[in-house]
């Protein structure tokens, strides 16, 4: 039967479906400041794609989709992301993928993110605050709520503005180690 040829009551009973889903996709994403939502539809998939710099892996993952977060594309993300100097692998806060996804459209890149570092187990960290005065004892990291990265067609300084323009975590600036830091914690920036 064609649309036109349907009756009234399907149509309603369709659109309180639409908005059912719609409401449940915009519920989902309620811990994202309205700048960050802004690219963002209550219904859409969202997509990363990542190349490790470390690794030389490639990833491009649709982690939320139909209103839920894909488990194995999530776990996928994860190993990406894991500590790549001994192999751990750590479940990741799904609100930094969010996050991430929300950057992206943001900056209108092209590009994948390329990661300078995701997960860090303690030990990793605690070897490389040992070493570094950059390096904070107690990272989000290890809580797998942090990331540093950067996009190849986005100057680094307009990565870092635009992240601090979401006011959705912490956003640090390393020009010198060509990477933003990027986390789930709360705002602020240095």
């Amino acid at each position: 039967m064609s649309s036109r040829n349907q009756p009234a009551a399907d149509l309603g009973r369709r659109a309180f479906l639409s908005l059912g889903a719609g409401l449940v996709g915009t519920c989902a994403l309620t811990f994202l400041p309205r700048a960050v939502m802004a690219k963002t539809t209550a219904v859409d998939s969202r997509t990363l794609g990542f190349f490790n710099t470390h690794t030389n892996e490639i990833l491009k993952a649709t982690y939320w989709q139909n209103g839920a977060y894909d488990r194995a594309a999530v776990q996928d993300i994860n190993y990406i992301l894991r500590d790549y100097r001994n192999g751990e692998v750590f479940g990741m806060d799904v609100k930094l993928f969010d996050l991430l996804t929300a950057l992206h459209r943001r900056t209108d890149s092209k590009k994948p993110f390329e990661i300078i570092s995701g997960y860090r187990s303690p030990l990793t960290n605690a070897k490389l605050a040992a070493a570094s005065n950059g390096v904070a004892k107690k990272s989000m990291h290890m809580e797998g709520k942090a990331i540093d990265i950067r996009l190849r067609d986005v100057q680094l300084a307009d990565l870092r503005l635009d992240a601090m323009a979401m006011k959705a975590g912490g956003v640090g600036f390393y020009p010198k180690s060509d990477f933003v830091h990027v986390d789930t914690g709360r705002v602020r920036h240095w």
